[in-house]
Order: structure tokens, then C-alpha cells, then sequence
């Protein structure tokens, strides 16, 4: 799956969540997911949307306060193996 796959499918899971971002630029989440219900909807729909399950090593990097979306799309061409 190529990069750009990638960033849409983790954008669309932020939409799915009715968070709209400015997509056109590298963001900080936590701008946009602020709340543990949110996040933990967020990782849902990330190893639904990817067929992967998120290591619990890598829960607390997901949404840190300095993680962007470019780091979760990192995070899910490693799990991918790609």
C-alpha cells in the first residue's frame, strides 16, 4: 500500500469520527482527537480500516502530544510491512 493510501485511509477514519482536518498539511492529532473515547474509537477504526492490530507498545505514541499524522502513517507502514 503506497503512502498516500495510506494518509487517506487514516483521514478517513478521522472523518468517520466527524473530525474534519486540514488535510492539505502535516498536523499534531491532539489538535483534533482530545478525549479517550474518541482515541480509542480512532484506534478501532485504524486496525478495522488497515486489518491490523495496533501493538500495545505503540497505544500511547499514537496520540501524543507532539505525534502528527505522518507519524501515525509511519506507524502503519510498519505494522503493513511495507
Amino acid at each position: 500500500m503506497e503512502t498516500m493510501e495510506i494518509r487517506g485511509k487514516v483521514i478517513g477514519c478521522l472523518e468517520e469520527l466527524g473530525i474534519f482536518a486540514d488535510t492539505s498539511e502535516n498536523f499534531l492529532l491532539n489538535e483534533y482527537v482530545q478525549d479517550s473515547m474518541t482515541y480509542m474509537m480512532f484506534l478501532v477504526n485504524l486496525e478495522q480500516a488497515f486489518g491490523v492490530a495496533i501493538p500495545d507498545e505503540h497505544l500511547s505514541s499514537i496520540i501524543g502530544p507532539e505525534q502528527t499524522l505522518e507519524d501515525i502513517c509511519t506507524l502503519i507502514e510498519t505494522l503493513l510491512g511495507t
